[in-house]
């Protein structure tokens, strides 16, 4: 089996594949993933946001940056993307099966305490698993967080959708949107009606998240808006929270001077776990 490459990124890891057992329907799917070892202390996770995948952008670029550095890493593809495998196609696949993809991946295939890297919609998943798994967790770096957002893009999908497209996507059928930056991919009511009941409560200081929080967020994110990251900081219980907010930049965070921010994120809030 040929395994797809970054063609910016001299990667020698191959992609290796963790079999799991769908929760709901026992189905079995297998998650492709990339694992380098490392000396250094804890180990890093990146869970990838909405139509993430595993060989591109920022979580590429952590790859080369956690080699140089000695950080054990892994990350991999969510059920439905890249080389992922198995019965769930991506205009099937919920955001259940990605809380999932990313228990098993922390519990099966890391040692120890992680400092987990959460992107977008990664974000919102890593906080559901901190909250029930608060031992897993050393530290979280959280970029551009997305969450609670199925109504606002629900209605949004509403509001600028044709009378024949609406009628069938309340049928529950998909379309292919098409993204400037992702490309195509499906998208349907079904796949963010379904995120409702994984809502976060955030009522100042209520959400048991004891570990050292970091997040970065661009002012003019228009996926994510960059408030989002106030309200996570005013909910969360833990005080050691930071914020960095870099003006003017966008969701991605992938251009090299917002990488450098990133990476001096990570030196520093390893530096303390």
């Amino acid at each position: 089996m040929s395994h797809q490459r970054n063609s910016s990124t001299s990667f020698t890891e191959r992609t290796q594949f963790l079999k799991i057992y769908d929760r709901k329907s026992g189905e079995e799917r297998r998650l492709a993933y990339v694992k380098v070892s490392g000396t250094r202390s804890p180990g890093i996770t990146y869970i990838p946001g909405f139509m993430g995948k595993k060989n591109v952008g920022k979580v590429a670029a952590l790859h080369t940056f956690c080699v140089k550095h000695g950080f054990p890493y892994i990350r991999y593809d969510a059920t439905g993307l890249g080389e992922s495998e198995g019965p769930v196609k991506l205009e099937d696949a919920r955001f259940y099966h990605w809380l999932q993809d990313a228990e098993e991946i922390l519990f099966k295939l890391t040692e120890g305490p992680q400092l987990v890297i959460a992107s977008s919609m990664g974000a919102w998943i890593t906080l559901i698993l901190a909250k029930k798994h608060p031992a897993k967790f050393s530290g979280l770096l959280l970029i551009a967080p997305s969450i609670n957002f199925a109504d606002r893009y629900t209605q949004m999908i509403r509001k600028h959708a044709t009378t024949s497209l609406l009628e069938k996507l309340e049928k529950g059928e998909s379309y292919e949107y098409q993204d400037a930056k992702r490309g195509p991919f499906p998208v349907s009511l079904a796949v963010f009606q379904e995120m409702i009941p994984y809502e976060l409560s955030l009522e100042p200081g209520r959400f048991p998240v004891s570990c050292p929080v970091r997040i970065i967020h661009g002012t003019k994110d228009r996926y994510s808006p960059c408030e989002t990251s106030l309200k996570l900081l005013a909910g969360l219980e833990t005080t050691d929270v930071t914020i960095v907010y870099i003006k003017g930049a966008d969701h991605c965070l992938c251009e090299p001077k917002y990488l450098e921010i990133i990476y001096d994120a990570v030196l520093k809030l390893t530096s303390v776990l």
